[in-house]
């Protein structure tokens, strides 16, 4: 693609108004967003919705439980039987912060 150098400022400009570095990433993402038409800033880099307090809250506990196994592991020289459990509850919490769904077989309850 070519543009005359008043073309190539007007985009510079537009594209520094985003959050993109390159000037090719930044019209692949206003072309993609036209064709698909998302709301925002064209070519701006996506954000992550607002926080989702409850989501944060899961994972906020899954992570102080992951602590916790490796403060035992460190101390005992193992992991605890429940620890399968907790990784999968880290997991999940930090999908459930990214409004993405968990997969079936990494449900898991609570750790304790």
């Amino acid at each position: 693609m070519r543009l005359n150098s008043d073309e190539l400022e007007r985009w510079q400009k537009a594209r520094q108004g985003t959050e993109r570095k390159e000037l090719g990433a930044w019209v692949r993402a206003v072309v993609e967003e036209s064709l698909n038409g998302h709301p925002g800033l064209p070519g701006d880099v996506p954000r992550v919705p607002q926080v989702n307090e409850t989501a944060y809250t899961q994972l906020v506990q899954a992570a102080e439980n992951l602590r916790n196994l490796m403060r035992h592991a460190q101390e005992h020289g193992s992991l605890p039987a429940d620890a399968d459990a907790v990784l999968a509850q880290l997991g999940n919490a930090a999908l459930h912060v990214r409004g993405l769904p968990v997969a079936p077989e990494r449900a898991a309850g609570p750790a304790q």
